[in-house]
């Protein structure tokens, strides 16, 4: 205890007496000082501000089918594949339908979204130019009017006429089909195998009557003229053993694939025949025209609606070509470059108008909306 008592003392003298402190050293503190004012908050300039990620819309496009109506959809098609924030996950189509979702997936595994733009152009360019000898023509004042109604031409009066009284197998030889040199040209199979996006391609058996699919493992030149084979104008193709017409008459497209492959993905389909009609035609050709769009939109009114009252429906999307209303059947077989270039931005302004009204709602709910589904 004497022992501690001295060095307590000693201690004592040095620091200057009983109530002195030794000097403390200084402190950090991660707050205010204690019983300090708070100063002013940091500068809103000062922080970084991270926006969120833009959110995906993931889609699986159904493409109907309406020849070279077929040029409005690769004018939705363009505009779409501007829209950065769209993932593909599948196309489904048949007829002009089938050769837009070719090139489309084709297009995408050569350079992405600029590659299938590309690719859609020149298919299209290259469709004009091979059917710039074809009887059906619009008259030089319909060309610079726009009026592209060419149903009381002589050339579709020819057509007409050979429907009725000549058949392909009379006048044709087994393999000939306008298109089947052009397809040769310009369709990769191996491209539309590695495109990691689902195809399918839908063509009607003959003897069946059964909807046959071909998906991006098979698809080639002869599948794609299968789904494109209208009887009246071309033989039946040959695969496999059986005998092929036009895919529309079963399925314009078929929707179902989509649903069960390509799950999660909301489905928007591009439908070239108007769904409905604002009064009853009355003259022949009119009359033939709603016929035309009510044969092939059957099928596809009928599996929506099917697909629409399940319990785990997809989310369904519709951009429809209101605008061909008036142009005829038989502009159908018409590949003048200002008809196609005009259906072309006929279909960027209505999937422009998608866009703007519709793009939000992917993954979010159905917008598909139409009488025709009432």
């Amino acid at each position: 205890m004497t022992t501690l008592a001295k060095l307590w003392s000693a201690f004592r003298r040095r620091s200057g007496g009983a109530g002195a402190v030794g000097p403390v050293p200084p402190q950090s503190f991660s707050g205010p000082a204690p019983g300090s004012t708070p100063g002013p908050a940091s500068d809103p300039s000062d922080l970084v501000v991270v926006d969120p990620p833009p959110r995906r819309h993931r889609l699986a496009l159904a493409l109907q089918g309406g020849g070279a109506h077929g040029a409005f959809t690769w004018g939705v098609l363009d505009r779409l594949l501007e829209e950065d924030s769209i993932d593909l996950a599948g196309v489904s189509g048949a007829s002009a339908g089938a050769m837009n979702a070719a090139i489309l997936v084709q297009g995408w595994a050569r350079g992405g979204r600029g590659g299938a733009r590309v690719e859609l152009d020149r298919f299209w360019e290259r469709i004009s130019a091979a059917g710039r000898l074809g009887p059906i023509r619009p008259s030089l004042a319909g060309r610079m009017l726009g009026r592209w109604n060419v149903d009381h031409t002589a050339g579709s009066h020819l057509v007409e006429w050979a429907r009725r009284w000549v058949t392909p197998y009379q006048v044709q030889s087994a393999d000939f089909h306008p298109l089947r040199a052009l397809l040769r040209e310009v369709i990769e199979p191996a491209l539309i195998r590695d495109s990691g996006l689902r195809l399918f391609v839908s063509a009607t058996n003959v003897r069946s009557g059964a909807l046959r699919l071909f998906d991006e493992t098979e698809v080639g030149v002869d599948h794609l003229l299968a789904s494109a084979c209208l009887p009246h104008l071309f033989r039946a193709v040959h695969i496999d053993g059986e005998d092929y017409w036009d895919g529309g008459y079963v399925a314009n497209p078929a929707i179902f694939p989509l649903a069960e492959s390509c799950p999660g993905a909301d489905i928007l389909v591009v439908a070239l025949n108007p769904l409905t009609s604002p009064d009853t035609p009355e003259n022949a050709a009119a009359i033939a025209a709603r016929l035309n769009q009510i044969t092939f939109n059957a099928t596809l009114v009928r599996e929506l609606r099917a697909m629409a009252a399940g319990r785990t429906a997809p989310r369904l999307h519709l951009i429809e070509a209101d605008g061909l209303r008036d142009v005829g059947v038989y502009s159908k077989m018409m590949t003048d470059w200002a008809f196609l270039c005009w259906l072309r931005d006929a279909g960027r302004a209505a999937a422009d108008r998608w866009v703007a009204g519709n793009l939000a709602a992917v993954g979010v709910e159905s917008t598909l909306r139409s009488p025709a589904f009432a």
